[in-house]
């Protein structure tokens, strides 16, 4: 099957959002059906890199699945993470990964951070104005130019904010904003960043009831990534295991009883 052909007024151009819609390939309009929805991701950054942590849970008005993978690698140095309609969520992570990959091969060029970063608006836009389905995505990677890594979040509508500490999405927020706010440092290194992003995601998983906290019936733990000048990694269950089982014994010690440091 060969290539479509566009007139000139209506070639999509590096757009693949818009190269789909006019082929056909997707349909941007949604019935209102119910959805599962994805809760809480954080990401923080340290010297050296950026840390992502999400919960595996997935809800509706009962727990609809537990290991659900809420970050993607979009491409080698960048991270892309969602919140909101699951289903949805994991199509648009897919579109954001295919509209990378489709522009630079129609430019010739690859897309800076902040690039990728502006590319999504539209994308935004396009489904939580469009359809009853929101999505909202979080943006982190490994800035190359900069020497950095970098944290961009949205709001619903679209807009783009980079974030020079931390950012969480879902709603789990205020529980993962609290101990976000009272443990970062800009001198975090990554051992203290991801020890830091699993107790955001602990404390969102003890109170919010939409999200889930570590599962150790079933071995079930948060997704944990790093985004450094090696690329996308992310944590093995071992390790993963090994930093929640850590704040665990901690609450266990003290009976759950909040004390006077951040635990």
């Amino acid at each position: 099957m060969g290539l479509p052909l566009f007139s000139a007024s209506e070639d999509p151009g590096p757009s693949f959002a818009r190269f789909a819609e006019r082929a056909g390939l997707i349909d941007g309009a949604i019935g209102s059906a119910s959805s599962t929805h994805a809760t809480t991701v954080v990401a923080v950054r340290y010297v050296g890199g950026v840390v992502m942590v999400a919960d595996r849970q997935a809800t509706s008005n009962v727990i609809a699945s537990r290991d659900v993978r809420k970050i993607e690698a979009a491409d080698h140095n960048t991270a892309i993470a969602i919140s909101g309609s699951a289903a949805r969520g994991m199509e648009f992570i897919r579109l954001a990964q295919l509209s990378f990959e489709h522009y630079e091969k129609m430019t010739d060029s690859a897309l800076s951070l902040k690039g990728k970063a502006n590319y999504l608006s539209p994308l935004i836009q396009r489904n939580n104005l469009g359809t009853p389905l929101t999505v909202i995505p979080l943006l982190a990677g490994w800035d190359p130019s900069h020497q950095d890594g970098r944290i961009f979040e949205y709001d619903g509508a679209g807009g783009c904010y980079e974030r020079r500490d931390f950012a969480t999405i879902g709603s789990g927020t205020p529980f993962a904003e609290s101990a976000l706010r009272l443990g970062f440092r800009t001198d975090l290194d990554r051992d203290a960043a991801l020890d830091l992003g699993a107790l955001a995601v602990y404390e969102a998983g003890d109170n919010d009831p939409s999200t889930g906290g570590p599962d150790f019936v079933r071995n079930i733990f948060p997704m944990m990534v790093t985004l450094d000048p090696l690329g996308f990694t992310e944590l093995g269950d071992d390790d993963v295991r090994r930093r929640f089982e850590a704040i665990n014994e901690r609450r266990t010690l003290s009976q759950g009883v909040a004390g006077g440091t951040l635990r």
